[in-house]
């Protein structure tokens, strides 16, 4: 038997194994789709998908119900030559369905929701109440999703476990409302007879009302708008080895630093009217004359058509006024016993100190201030007109070097170790900016730039002369002449092969801003790019910050009676806020959406990245 069956085993396998394998069966797909819900009375189709082999196959399919677990055929469909047949259905409550192909397959079920075609929403305007106090119930009343011109609804309130009448409120429009002033806790809902009935509203009815907190502690981090380059990344950059052209091209995407042909001098505005449109005052000198001062060596004034009107010695001391139109510059010069009063007027006056391009280059290099002005001036001229009967005094300047030298935006101390790089990058992005405002001059202010951040922050010989015999002055004034290769010929950050408006700021709060979430317009090469560097910069003391809000603020920003919390609720993808958000004790909520120096300027904050908001009692 054992030899026997061995034989046969191997001549059954003999067998098999000189046949052909069976072929694989064509895969054979049918799906039902089609909308997850429908109104009542409403017909709704369905469409069936046939394929095989992942073609699409025409045939018969029929279309199944399943009622109380059993399936009930409902209809049949034939595909087209696309694999597709539809069916309509018209069930009056929640329905499963499902489609069989005639070789047997079937589809995944496909759930219609049926919805009441009429529907009634009740809303509480305030849920949470002090005792005493009213608020309001609201209905919305539609048809197959469509609000309802005219109609009655009941309001109703729970008793015990009854409902009864509260009110008859017209509906207009699909919409009305009635006020309750309930004593206790009471929920509500609305009635159409015999069409709907909204879910239930509770209005929950303290005691006593809650206090506000006093102030608000928010907690953000970074300083300034958050556009361009962050300095204090730029510096923590530098110290890791960066070169200034890479640290440009991390903050400013897809530009070129490169050397640029450039105008030889700027105007400067260091003392006079508002020409931005500021309130008068906040950066302008609203004043009808001030004083320039020349400390030391010579100087001279010179009137509009370029002759000298008067050459001395200094220190002097020349006051500024107006008369009519044109400028006055009036001093005392005295002759052995007696002191004169000189006094010129002219439509333009040009104030020139020795050791300048200007005058007696070689000779005492002097200093000249202006009162009032926040920089002092060893390089360039005065030029003094009257705008609008106030003096205007303007700088003139090299661009590339004895301007660059003056700008005070970044620390002149950055570069004594490895932080050089971070200087010179400051000197091209300061260098593009002032490049992009000298197009034409700004007749309001006869000048190209001012001095303050309405601009860039110059101060002149105040920035140069930094430090111990100037020490820290000359290692900004060396960063910036690896910037220079002469007085027409520099280093400017270009875009698309032009020179580009660069901002900067102190530091991020993680990541850089696009400049349409904080201004306007959308600039290609500053937008949102990750800056952990600014955030672990040594010496950044807005890495994390925190400010009080006080609930007057609170108040005015939000237009609430009382601000309860105050949430951060969406932000731009630098992180900066986009929506706040403002409970009050009533439980009535206000937010504000906008820019984000839109908001930080509401509040007063070092920068727009602003995690969170605590309240204080």
């Amino acid at each position: 038997m054992t030899g026997l069956s061995g034989a046969l085993a191997a001549g059954l396998t003999l067998g098999l194994a000189g046949l052909a394998a069976p072929a694989q069966a064509a895969t054979t797909t049918i799906t039902l789709t089609g909308p997850s819900s429908a109104y009542q009375g409403v017909s709704t189709k369905l469409t069936a998908t046939w394929k095989v082999g992942g073609k699409a196959h025409a045939g018969t399919v029929t279309v199944q119900q399943r009622v109380n677990g059993v399936w009930y055929l409902l209809g049949t469909t034939k595909t087209s030559s696309k694999g597709t047949g539809t069916i309509s259905v018209k069930p009056h409550a929640t329905a499963v369905f499902r489609a069989k192909t005639s070789s047997g397959a079937y589809s995944a079920t496909k759930t219609l929701t049926i919805k009441a075609p009429y529907a009634v929403q009740a809303k509480a305007g305030t849920s949470t109440i002090t005792k005493g106090k009213s608020t309001t119930i609201s209905a919305t009343y539609t048809y197959r999703g469509a609000k309802v011109s005219s109609t009655t609804a009941t309001l109703q309130r729970k008793s015990g476990s009854t409902w009864v009448k509260q009110a008859s409120v017209k509906i207009s429009k699909g919409a009305g409302t009635a006020t309750v002033k309930p004593s206790t806790t009471t929920s509500y809902r609305y009635v159409v007879s015999g069409k709907a009935t909204s879910g239930t509203v509770k209005v929950t009815v303290r005691t006593t009302a809650p206090k506000a907190p006093s102030s608000f502690t928010a907690k953000g981090s970074g300083y300034g708008h958050g556009v361009g380059m962050s300095q204090y990344g730029a510096y923590d950059m530098a110290l890791a080895g960066n070169s200034s052209s890479t640290i440009l091209k991390t903050y400013y995407k897809g530009t070129t630093p490169k050397s640029v042909t450039t105008p030889t001098s700027i105007a400067v505005q260091v003392w006079g009217p508002e020409p931005y449109g500021y309130a008068a005052g906040r950066y302008s000198d609203t004043a009808k004359s001030t004083t320039v001062h020349v400390d030391t060596g010579t100087w001279r004034l010179r009137s509009s058509k370029g002759t000298t009107l008067y050459e001395g010695k200094a220190p002097i001391t020349v006051t500024i006024g107006v008369s009519g139109s044109k400028v006055t510059a009036s001093f005392g010069v005295t002759s052995g016993s007696k002191t004169v009063t000189k006094k010129y007027t002219d439509s333009t006056l040009r104030i020139h100190w020795s050791g300048t391009t200007y005058y007696k280059s070689t000779s005492t290099k002097a200093v000249a201030t202006v009162k009032g002005a926040q920089g002092s001036y060893r390089n360039g001229r005065f030029t003094i007109t009257n705008i609008g009967g106030h003096p205007n005094i303007v700088n003139d300047l090299r661009l590339n070097t004895e301007y660059l030298y003056g700008i005070a935006e970044m620390p002149s101390s950055w570069g004594a170790g490895k932080g050089k790089s971070a200087l010179a990058a400051q000197a091209v992005v300061a260098r593009s900016y002032a490049l992009t405002k000298l197009g034409s001059t700004n007749p309001k202010c006869r000048c190209n730039v001012v001095d303050d951040v309405r601009d860039q922050n110059f101060t002149g010989w105040k920035k140069q002369d930094e430090g111990t015999n100037g020490y820290y002055g000359k290692l900004w004034v060396a960063a910036v002449d690896t910037t220079v290769s002469s007085t027409t010929q520099a280093t400017a950050l270009t875009y698309g092969g032009k020179v580009v408006a660069t901002h900067y700021y102190s530091s991020s709060g993680g990541r850089t801003a696009s400049s349409q979430d904080v201004w306007v317009a959308k600039v290609p090469y500053e937008q949102s790019v990750a800056d952990s560097w600014s955030l672990k910069a040594p010496g950044n003391s807005y890495a994390s910050w925190t400010r009080s809000v006080s609930q007057a603020t609170a108040k005015k920003v939000f237009g609430l009676p009382d601000v309860k919390s105050i949430s951060v609720s969406s932000t731009y993808s630098s992180g900066q806020m986009k929506t706040l958000t403002a409970t009050s004790t009533s439980g009535k909520k206000a937010s504000i959406t906008g820019k984000a120096e839109t908001l930080r300027a509401k509040f007063g904050f070092p920068a727009a990245w602003v995690s969170s908001f605590t309240a204080k009692s």
